[in-house]
């Protein structure tokens, strides 16, 4: 029998915690085992989760000298979180991260550390929570060349927006109930000002058309002055409004152009039937036209299970080692004026 994978998991907020549980639950997956987890207040959280039966501490030198093949990095915000995964990384652990932020400024850098560590750095629930993207894009669609990806990437805010669809409600009052839910954070400026669904889309320009691109340079516009009456105007267009990250990648030109912004989108489209904590993408290549997907995007649930499936990824071949990509930085960045259209989506106008 192959050795169980362990693992230690860095931070206990919403997500550590469906990770943990997820774990150590008796249908837990087979091969995978929870050693340790870290967290500033670990005597706290030893003392309300004694049926984990792990090492907990605060000490992130404890994780890194232990004898463990996978670190899981939940902690959020760009440090300490880009120097532990780079120091887990060093000290010969693989990685599974949700930290969008840390991917999109640092991810080619941590992943030539991770190949010449012979190791790997594992992103999926970093960008669209149980909505398998980033394996469409580097494996399901390897064989084409992608152009145009329009996707909902933030589930925060489709949250926060279908349900002032649905009730007539104030963006505070969706906020609430967002909150209560656990879909949105105290501070959800980073959701609805697009910063994170920016983030994200960066990392996606990378893996889909090879390019590096800053996400301070992709076009945003806020969500937070949405009101029901703009919903009244967009059911009168035969829409909805929600939050679009979109990119557009001409390869001969060499031209990329990106942005996240509030848009009114046709009744009739999965970004329109997108609704509660949801993402979902079209992802357009040359050869298949249009790939489409759905799935929940916010939550420690969702969250879980995108990270659960990169732990089962590592430990099925441990010795795998994934080649960093090769991205460009020569290309031209338009940010304004992109309506993209295809055979299956609209977009009426910006709100």
């Amino acid at each position: 029998m192959r050795p169980r994978c362990r693992i230690a998991l860095l931070g206990f907020g919403h997500v550590g915690f469906a990770v943990a549980y997820r774990l150590a639950t008796p249908d837990a997956v087979p091969g995978l085992e929870l050693t340790h987890i870290f967290d500033r207040r670990a005597t706290l959280k030893r003392h309300a989760h004694g049926e984990l039966r792990v090492t907990w501490t605060h000490s992130i030198e404890e994780v890194l000298r232990a004898d463990i093949d996978i670190v899981v990095e939940v902690l959020g915000g760009m440090e300490p979180a880009t120097q532990w995964i780079e120091a887990a990384l060093a000290a010969g652990k693989s990685v599974v991260t949700a930290n969008k932020q840390v991917i999109a400024r640092e991810g080619l850098r941590l992943q030539r550390l991770a190949a010449r560590q012979g190791r790997q750095l594992r992103f999926e629930a970093a960008v669209g929570g149980a909505m398998p993207i980033v394996r469409a894009i580097v494996d399901g669609l390897a064989g084409d060349r992608i152009t145009a990806i329009a996707a909902i990437l933030n589930g925060t805010t489709n949250a926060v927006l279908s349900r002032i669809e649905t009730s007539g409600c104030t963006l505070e009052q969706a906020l609430d109930e967002a909150r209560s839910s656990g879909y949105a954070e105290a501070d959800p400026s980073a959701d609805l000002d697009g910063d994170d669904a920016r983030a994200k889309l960066a990392i996606l320009c990378g893996l889909a058309f090879g390019v590096a691109v800053d996400p301070e340079h992709i076009e945003g516009r806020s969500c937070a002055s949405i009101t029901s009456a703009d919903f009244e105007r967009a059911r009168e267009q035969g829409g909805t409004i929600r939050q679009i990250a979109r990119a557009s990648y001409e390869h001969r030109s060499r031209v990329l152009t990106a942005s996240v912004t509030p848009a009114v989108v046709s009744s009739s489209t999965i970004f329109a039937r997108a609704s509660g904590p949801a993402n979902a993408a079209i992802i357009t290549g040359e050869h298949s036209g249009d790939t489409g997907m759905f799935g929940a995007g916010a939550g420690g649930d969702a969250t879980a299970v995108a990270i659960v499936s990169d732990l089962v990824a590592i430990a099925r071949d441990r010795a795998a080692v994934v080649p960093a990509p090769q991205l460009t930085s020569d290309f031209t960045l338009h940010t304004s004026d992109f309506v993209p259209r295809t055979s299956n989506f609209d977009f009426v106008e910006a709100v």
